[in-house]
């Protein structure tokens, strides 16, 4: 398992090094997701952060690497089906995650490569957003720890290596039309699903920018992300950024 750990996280940082690799190169290096328990959801959600809007303000420590513009929030499966049929409403899904089934509070016992990897595209907030993460939509689903943060290692480095993740990048300190981005996104991986990407802005009045970009996969495609069968439309609307914002860069 450390030899195939170690193996996936090679290929992620030469992905993350050269930043050219295309979608397809990293395909490979995919580790297997299978839920130990609760297998039966319909959908994973990419949460992205923009990490000079996430972290805007004091948002993040002091401290917070400032050479990565595209950060890693989390991955989040969607409602089992036994929270469905008890009538659990999706937001209430949100909100509670796995305190449905099991609070923890644990942080994660991960790799020491695994755990670097993440504190550098994490957001470093005053409480760890790794811990919350894994408490809040991991560990219910008794997930290989190891092997979940891996597959949200590659899956961020191949929005952050594609052209759509270079688009942004040179977008950086501009304001952009909300069509022209969602345009981007569909030429990229050739796409017709727009709403499987989800734009979230934070600000007020005229200063709205750019803070995650939510993806939503469908769970058997994981692997295909993000090519055509590995999105899917998301199934409820949460994008809230207007027709034009600012794509912040750090200052």
């Amino acid at each position: 398992m450390k030899k195939t750990r170690a193996s996936i996280l090679a290929g992620f940082v030469l992905v993350w090094l050269s930043g050219t690799a295309s979608a397809a190169t990293v395909g490979n290096d995919m580790p297997s997701l299978m839920p130990g328990r609760l297998g039966d959801f319909g959908h994973y959600t990419l949460a992205l952060t923009w990490q000079p809007g996430f972290c805007d303000g004091d948002s993040c420590a002091a401290d917070q690497p400032r050479d990565v513009l595209i950060g890693l929030h989390g991955l989040w499966p969607s409602r089992p089906q036994d929270l469905i049929q008890r009538d659990i409403a999706a937001p209430q899904w949100w909100s509670r995650g796995c305190d449905y089934y099991h609070h923890s509070g644990a942080a994660p016992t991960l790799d020491a490569d695994t755990r670097r990897s993440l504190a550098r595209i994490m957001p470093q907030l005053d409480s760890d957003l790794l811990t919350h993460e894994y408490d809040k939509h991991v560990q219910c689903f008794d997930y290989v720890a190891d092997d979940f943060f891996d597959a949200a290692l590659v899956l961020r480095g191949r929005i952050a290596d594609s052209p759509f993740g270079r688009w942004l990048q040179e977008h950086a300190e501009q304001s952009v039309a909300r069509h022209d981005l969602l345009a981007a996104f569909d030429r990229a991986f050739d796409t017709q699903k727009t709403a499987a990407l989800q734009l979230r802005c934070s600000g007020d009045g005229d200063n709205r920018f750019l803070s995650q970009l939510w993806f939503t996969i469908p769970r058997e495609h994981l692997a295909d992300f993000p090519q055509e069968a590995g999105l899917m439309n998301a199934p409820i609307a949460q994008h809230n950024c207007p027709a034009r914002f600012r794509v912040p860069n750090w200052s």
